[in-house]
């Protein structure tokens, strides 16, 4: 019977307290603290990239990187990361060459993410969205 209570009590302990700890953290929105980004980077970067040395990376992070990402929605993080790495620096560029790549490469992310459904099943494009046959200078088509 002991055994039996205990069980109980686990099961409810988990189900009571398991989801709260796995939910996503709060976003309030720019400006951010370094605490904040840490916290929340982890759901805002593919699940690809090594999450583990994050802090590591943002301690050696150069201070106009930190200012424009803690300063920036959190959906813009990873565009202002990659298209930093990739050398659009908002220092030393034209007029908005790195605020370009960046809202490029967001629109291209979000357009990918039409191509799946609810429940990560491939849907593709539309029919339609093949006969118009609209691309990116990269060949991919555009259903927007």
């Amino acid at each position: 019977m002991l055994r039996l209570f205990s069980a109980l009590c686990l099961v409810l302990g988990v189900a009571l307290f398991g989801p709260a700890a796995s939910a996503e953290p709060v976003d309030n929105g720019p400006p951010y603290t370094d605490r904040q980004f840490l916290d929340l980077i982890g759901v805002r970067i593919p699940s690809d990239f090594n999450r583990g040395k994050v802090e590591e990376w943002w301690a050696r992070a150069p201070d106009y990187l930190r200012r424009r990402v803690l300063n920036s929605s959190s959906q813009m993080w990873w565009p202002i990361i990659m298209c930093n790495f990739m050398g659009f620096k908002p220092e030393g560029m034209e007029v908005g060459g790195a605020d370009k790549c960046e809202q490029d490469w967001y629109k291209n992310s979000q357009r990918g993410k039409k191509n799946w459904s609810a429940d990560g099943q491939w849907i593709g494009p539309s029919e339609e969205c093949r006969k118009r046959d609209k691309r990116t200078q990269w060949g991919e088509l555009i259903c927007d």
